[in-house]
């Protein structure tokens, strides 16, 4: 088996957990009123290892076109979420509101990605050409 193919699984579900996890971290300061905004931000901005990781090991993993297409999509939309929208407060506040709905995109992109590259890791499938037949068939 391909450890790229290994790596981006570890790196795509470390991202779902973390994405979770900011929704906890969210409601522990708006819903619960328990903490600052401090975890949320700083995981936030951790976030993007995860992210980075899937971005090398989707090329050298040898995932299909469509998986690296996708990992692009979802590093887009992280980086519109927690470097452009969210400082759009004082000048878009209905903008910057999008900011939780983006959330949501990673979850679902996260977990489609996490759960075909699990799949793609378990049938231990590499896209190539297809085997020449043997001498003689």
């Amino acid at each position: 088996m391909n450890l790229s193919r290994k790596v981006y699984v570890v790196a795509a579900w470390l991202f779902l957990a973390g994405v979770v996890t900011q929704v906890f971290l969210a409601g522990m300061v708006v819903v619960a009123a328990q903490w600052g905004w401090e975890n949320h931000v700083n995981l936030g901005h951790t976030l993007a290892l995860p992210l980075l990781v899937m971005l090398v090991t989707v090329y050298s993993g040898r995932f299909p076109g469509a998986m690296k297409r996708l990992t692009w999509l979802l590093f887009l939309i992280y980086v519109v979420q927690a470097d452009i929208v969210i400082f759009l407060r004082q000048d878009a506040p209905v903008l910057s509101a999008l900011h939780p709905v983006f959330a949501l995109f990673d979850f679902a992109l996260g977990l489609a990605l996490a759960m075909r590259a699990r799949g793609l890791v378990r049938d231990n499938t590499l896209p190539g050409p297809a085997p020449e037949p043997a001498a003689g068939d």
